[in-house]
């Protein structure tokens, strides 16, 4: 009887466990200012790869014909498992050796869920620094 209670609790515990779903993990965006026609554009960087990085660009508005507009680097970091990573992202023109004019840095810890959190946020521009954008999290 002992046993036969033990089972029935068991499989009552695991039909309860099967039923919950796991959020969907969020993904995090950071959308930073442009001009790729200058030579530099943004690039990524993490101390732990626990993301998947995919990058896009928006050119702003402009009169047709018109050269040299700026535009939109943006970001999208989806979280591929749990930890803690520094993320990177500079704005220099990579052939010259690195040479930088922004560096924008955020912390993210990322739980077990693939739930995102930012620690911290701080630009380190080497001229003036921009202000770091908030991240958008969802």
């Amino acid at each position: 009887m002992k046993r036969v209670l033990i089972m029935a609790l068991a499989a009552v515990l695991l039909v309860s466990a099967c039923g919950k779903e796991s959020p969907a993990p969020q993904t995090v965006t950071v959308t930073l200012e442009s001009n790729p026609t200058t030579g530099y554009s943004w690039q990524a960087a993490q101390t732990e790869e626990l993301f998947k990085v995919d990058k896009s660009y928006t050119e702003k508005e402009h009169p047709e014909g018109m050269v040299g507009v700026g535009g939109n680097e943006t970001f999208t970091f989806t979280p591929l498992k749990a930890g803690k990573t520094e993320v990177t992202l500079t704005y220099a023109r990579p052939w010259e050796g690195g040479e930088q004019a922004d560096q924008v840095v955020y912390v993210f810890e990322i739980d077990h869920d693939l739930q995102v959190k930012m620690i911290n946020g701080y630009s380190t521009g080497v001229e003036e620094p921009i202000p770091a954008p908030t991240p958008s999290i969802q």
